[in-house]
């Protein structure tokens, strides 16, 4: 059976409830000798009608705050449309076309998946959401909306459209500033709140625009606070804390408000997470958001200090990964994966597994102790990492550098392979077409001039094996793919709709 958009099912069904409609209507009148003549309904129908029921004041209170929230925060929550550069010129892959009715967010999977056709000239189009922080037109969004942005539109909920331009962006928080070119002169600003003060179990809000529909909202209540780290990842490297909340948030609601029942804006709407409980929608603290959106506004970018260590919690380690650093691992700490070469601890005197357990006077439980610590400090400062190795303490000194920039660095130099990956979901895997049950880490996005561009990798493709070991997670696969190989790379089983293929990865 054919498939139909949304708008030919969505108007059949109109027609239904119209044909509907007017058999009833026909019901309704009486000819005469004068003409039609409009009977009661009691009179037209035996059936009796359902009562009319009393809502309590609690409910009728809840609502209305819900009502009051929406129109006050409507005027500062715009939509955010980008337009992408023309892709690359490929040649024909095959395939079958892009269906009108996939979301804009998903369907770079189907332009860009293995077996599709090629993308069409011209540039692509994304939509997100924004909320105005100032009279002069800045604007707080994601910086996933509007990467690689070439021209940026705003509408605003009365629908009057203005060209707005890209100030900054972070790609360590995931957060980014657009400014008007041309602000009016009625702007109305959002009001921001502290999102220390939230506390799980308070009604909030989302407003946004999902699926590049009109300004809409949601409700849900706080459902939980926290680090981010193992179990939870932000879209941010340096995101340290986040709000997961129930109420609904779909492609298009990024960049948006979350938002309390004062009307305060207390996170910024930024991911979905897929578990077997259901989905979970997670926001950025407006605390951190309002701190990294006003350097932006200032400088253009945020700078960061940074050590040049990957790092991973102890606490974590399995009992083979225990087995391989010694039997003497600490049960806390963070232990170096891996030290970058050329990097700020590069000539000091830490290695790979050494256990870091205190940095100057900070004692560090875990990876993100490190991360916290280091972040709180200047470029240039001296630190003092305490450390355990195969049971003998030592100690080392580095001077901190600032962490390289994503977004001014050139396309050869951003990170080892060139990949972004996500862990495939049952839906995501519909949407694909490679099967609900397939397991692995979809990819979704290719650097440009990077290892797995030149692999011949596509977005949309899954990763299902990394040297012929079955992965089920991106986080799966960013361990293989980090696994030392000398020169050889990788061998990695790659799924799409057009089939499953291997591909050498070096």
């Amino acid at each position: 059976m054919p498939q139909r958009t949304l708008f030919q099912r969505f108007s059949s069904m109109t027609k239904i409830a119209l044909l509907g409609a007017g058999l009833m209507g026909a019901g309704a009148y009486l000819h005469s000798a004068h003409g039609p003549e409009l009977i009661s309904p009691a009179a037209a129908a035996s059936a009796a009608v359902t009562p009319k029921t009393e809502v309590p004041n609690e409910a009728k209170a809840l609502s209305h705050a819900f009502s009051s929230v929406a129109k006050a925060l409507g005027p500062s929550v715009v939509r955010i449309e980008v337009e992408v550069g023309a892709p690359r010129a490929e040649g024909p892959r095959g395939g079958r076309a892009v269906p009108d009715d996939v979301p804009p967010m998903f369907r770079h999977f189907f332009e860009f998946g293995a077996g599709e056709d090629g993308p069409a000239p011209g540039p692509q189009h994304g939509v997100g959401s924004g909320f105005i922080i100032d009279g002069g037109g800045d604007i707080i969004t994601n910086r996933h909306v509007v990467q690689g942005a070439t021209k940026v539109t705003v509408t605003m909920n009365d629908g009057q459209e203005y060209p707005a331009h890209v100030v900054g962006k972070d790609a360590q928080t995931d957060v980014a500033v657009v400014k008007l070119d041309k602000a009016p002169g009625n702007l109305s600003v959002a009001r921001l709140g502290d999102s220390d003060k939230l506390e799980v179990g308070e009604w909030v809000v989302a407003v946004g625009s999902p699926l590049g529909l009109e300004q809409t909202v949601t409700a849900g209540i706080c459902s939980g606070k926290g680090r981010a780290g193992k179990h939870v990842q932000m879209s941010g490297n340096r995101v340290r804390g986040y709000i997961q909340t129930d109420a609904k948030i779909n492609p298009g609601n990024s960049g948006g408000p979350l938002v309390n029942l004062e009307g305060e804006v207390v996170g910024v709407n930024t991911l979905i997470q897929v578990g077997a409980g259901g989905a979970y929608g997670f926001a950025i603290p407006v605390n951190e958001v309002r701190r990294v959106a006003q350097t932006l506004i200032k400088e253009g970018r945020v700078r960061y200090a940074y050590l040049g260590l990957m790092l991973t919690s102890a606490k974590d380690l399995d009992d083979a990964q225990r087995a391989k650093l010694g039997k003497n691992v600490p049960g806390a700490g963070a232990v170096v994966a891996e030290v970058t070469p050329g990097g700020p601890a590069g000539n000091s005197a830490i290695r790979p597994g050494d256990v870091i357990e205190q940095v100057d006077s900070q004692k560090i439980a875990a990876a993100s102790d490190v991360v916290d610590y280091v972040s709180s400090r200047d470029i240039g400062a001296k630190v003092t990492l305490h450390y355990e190795r195969d049971g003998k303490a030592g100690q080392t000194q580095v001077v901190l550098g600032e962490l390289p920039n994503e977004d001014l660095k050139q396309p050869e130099q951003q990170g080892k392979i060139g990949l972004a990956l996500q862990t495939l979901t049952p839906d995501v895997a519909d949407q694909l077409g490679i099967g609900h049950d397939t397991k692995g880490a979809v990819i979704t996005d290719v650097l440009a001039g990077s290892p797995a561009e030149r692999a011949g990798l596509k977005p949309g493709e899954v990763i299902v094996e990394v040297d012929r070991t079955p992965v089920g997670s991106s986080e799966q696969a960013v361990e293989a793919l980090h696994a030392a190989r000398g020169g050889a790379g990788h061998l990695l089983r790659v799924r799409g709709a057009g089939g499953t293929r291997f591909v050498t990865l070096k």
